[in-house]
């Protein structure tokens, strides 16, 4: 039996305040499964060439968002066209939101004790099957789930620069944004700073002008329960990408409706479901894959869908 093979980051927040939740996990795993430590990038790599060669069943994955998509990104670059294992999320780090979207919930013990049960013991996982966004600019290749660029990566900005980044911290830098809108505060300037480009599409283009944010996703929510990607699983190999072009109040009346998973008005946020977008820009772009920041200094960027993997639900 090739076995589970996981994957802590010992640098995401949540596991460095409970070091001691990292060594109990490697004390559940059962006698063919493997337990790594990644304390650099590169040591991903290398991971994943080893868990290939010993062909484990399930990647199960210790850290946040961000450790997702890095260690997706270079698993993708190491198995090239063969398929991935199935992916377990145990929710080890301060930024969950794909986990969210998916109905993972619980804490990192309690998710690999009921892998390992089930694993050995024969009983079926529940999953389901999400296609990865691949991220290209001119510095190479990104896998994740969730694009954002504009007001989503200005605002990662400055809840990074707090020093203490929590869903809590993130709760309360929104609402003094919206609290200090209707008097000019300087927050919602800087979050809402415009983002200049085209966008084009396979058999479509979105004409040059001023974005707040353009975003994109195959997983339903962003963050803090807003569920912006309603057609995130519209079609297969796609992706709902969402152009916002509406000010900053037009985006705070839209905030409810986006919270219960709603449609919003089109002529404020646009919508489109593809497998291809291209955006161009005469500046640098930042953006953010699943919570880490990039910067495309050509101004160029393109998405398209990448491999699908199956989640571990439960």
């Amino acid at each position: 039996m090739p076995g589970i093979g996981i994957i802590t980051n010992p640098h995401s927040r949540r596991n460095r305040r409970y070091p001691e939740r990292m060594r109990r996990l490697g004390y559940m795993l059962g006698q063919h499964d493997t337990y790594e430590l990644t304390n650099r990038i590169e040591d991903v790599e290398e991971v994943a060439r080893k868990f290939k060669e010993s062909g484990i069943e399930i990647l199960a994955l210790n850290g946040g968002d961000g450790t997702n998509h890095v260690t997706l990104t270079n698993f993708i670059k190491v198995y090239g066209d063969e398929p991935l294992p199935k992916v377990a999320l145990l929710r080890g780090g301060t930024m969950n939101t794909v986990s969210n979207a998916v109905g993972i919930s619980g804490a990192p013990p309690k998710l690999l004790a009921n892998l390992v049960e089930k694993y050995y013991t024969g009983q079926p996982f529940e999953t389901t099957r999400r296609d990865i966004l691949k991220v290209e600019d001119e510095t190479g290749e990104r896998y994740g789930f969730i694009f954002g660029n504009g007001i989503v990566s200005n605002f990662l900005e400055e809840y990074y620069a707090t020093g203490n980044p929590s869903p809590t911290t993130a709760g309360v830098l929104l609402s003094k944004a919206l609290a200090t809108m209707p008097v000019g505060g300087e927050l919602p300037k800087r979050l809402f700073r415009p983002f200049h480009a085209s966008i084009e599409f396979d058999e479509s283009m979105w004409e040059e002008r001023d974005y707040a944010s353009v975003l994109a996703s195959t997983v339903d929510q962003i963050g803090l329960g807003f569920r912006p990607f309603i057609r995130c699983q519209e079609r297969d190999h796609t992706f709902h990408l969402l152009g916002v072009t509406g000010g900053p109040v037009d985006i705070a009346l839209a905030l409810p409706r986006i919270r219960l998973g709603l449609p919003v008005d089109e002529r404020k946020i646009r919508s489109e479901v593809s497998s291809r977008a291209i955006f161009r820009s005469s500046e640098p772009i930042n953006y953010t894959i699943d919570g880490d920041m990039h910067v495309a200094q050509s101004g160029e960027v393109t998405l398209s869908t990448g491999p699908s993997v199956e989640l571990i639900i439960k």
